[in-house]
């Protein structure tokens, strides 16, 4: 429970806008929803993330729409409550900056924008909506803040402190620079995945059968919002072509290098880079990366089976850092990894085996 409760409106109700309404409300705080989607707005109220906006002031406004909508109703937001602090979790920044600026030009008296921090948590999911929500889904998450020089020291307070009730971690970074590195780190990917999956529609069932869990994991991210992601492209378009095409680049000479007989070498050359770009990953919440071993369980097609295998891992008191279902096409029966530190691996594998499950061998797993 957090020590002062404080009054926040969060405009928008979708997976991000509903998650931040939940993990305030669970540390007491005041909280208002409002969404142009009425089943939205229902659907984050029956949930208890907040009571339906009815004009009542706020200290703090959260603005979680589409970009194409953020500067708009942003400067709604700075115009309608006098002295709260506006920020928002649009994905680009740069663009939502300068669209603000341009619509506060336009206005006599203008609005006073040096309330306004950009902002934007990196955390979501594959699929959005007020009913994917969570109250912890920010938690251990780096939280971007983009201030302008103009930016008040009260308003960047009042968004340092919203990112800690959420669970995050603020990261101070200019707009320009967060929509480059966004560019890389999480449009191409969101572009990668879908040219990927994209090129599975038209191939024939016997060809999927053979699908391993490396394309399911590079491909998770394919079931997005179509409609977001144009969105998000066009407001960051230069720094994604730019990034797309360093990424093309590199791909075109190594399918350059197997041509012309040279391909080995090339691809040695592009997993040991991969390996040495996947090293300089943080780890969990921000620290050091570290590698995990991957303790492999065959598990039965049969209700209750991984409920009881969660049941064993938990009295074996090893600290789990992830789980991975692959699943045996055709077959009565899939493999769980149990991902843990490798001072945990012989503990996990002796308890589990002693339990009659059946275990194959440890797999050491690169940095998280």
């Amino acid at each position: 429970m957090s020590t002062s409760s404080r009054r926040v409106l969060v405009a928008g109700c979708g997976l991000i806008g509903t998650s931040i309404a939940l993990a305030l409300r669970q540390r007491g705080h005041r909280v208002w929803l409002s969404d142009m989607n009425d089943a939205h707005l229902r659907q984050a109220e029956q949930q208890g993330a907040g009571d339906a906006h009815r004009g009542e002031h706020a200290d703090i406004v959260v603005v979680a729409v589409p970009p194409s909508s953020t500067a708009e109703v942003i400067a709604a937001h700075l115009n309608q409550d006098e002295d709260a602090t506006v920020t928002d979790t649009a994905s680009i920044k740069a663009h939502v900056q300068r669209d603000i600026e341009q619509l506060a030009a336009a206005e006599q008296p203008p609005p006073d924008t040096a309330r306004y921090v950009g902002g934007h948590p990196l955390a979501g999911r594959e699929r959005g909506g007020p009913q994917r929500a969570r109250a912890d889904l920010f938690a251990g998450r780096a939280w971007a803040l983009t201030p302008t020089p103009a930016t008040r020291p009260a308003a960047l307070k009042d968004a340092r402190w919203l990112v800690h009730e959420c669970g995050a971690t603020p990261v101070i970074i200019d707009a320009v620079d967060h929509d480059q590195a966004l560019a890389l780190t999480s449009h191409v990917p969101q572009l990668v995945a879908s040219a990927l999956a994209a090129q599975l529609a038209d191939q024939p069932d016997d060809i999927l059968e053979l699908v391993g869990q490396g394309l399911r994991d590079m491909t998770r991210i394919a079931a997005a919002d179509s409609a977001l992601w144009a969105d998000i492209a066009s407001g960051n378009a230069q720094p994604l072509a730019d990034a797309t095409d360093a990424l093309a680049g590199t791909l075109q000479r190594t399918a350059s290098a197997l041509r012309d007989g040279t391909g080995a070498a090339a691809v040695a050359h592009l997993v040991d880079a991969g390996r040495a770009g996947l090293r300089r990953l943080p780890g969990k919440h921000g620290g050091e990366a570290r590698s995990f071993i991957a303790v492999s369980v065959v598990v039965r097609d049969q209700p209750g089976e991984f409920a009881r295998l969660l049941t064993d891992t938990a009295a074996a008191a090893v600290n789990v850092e992830d789980l991975r279902v692959e699943h045996a096409p055709g077959l009565p029966m899939g493999l769980i990894e149990v991902f843990v530190g490798p001072e945990a691996a012989a503990t996990l594998r002796a308890a589990l085996a002693s339990r009659g499950w059946t275990l194959i061998d440890d797999e050491p797993v690169s940095e998280e």
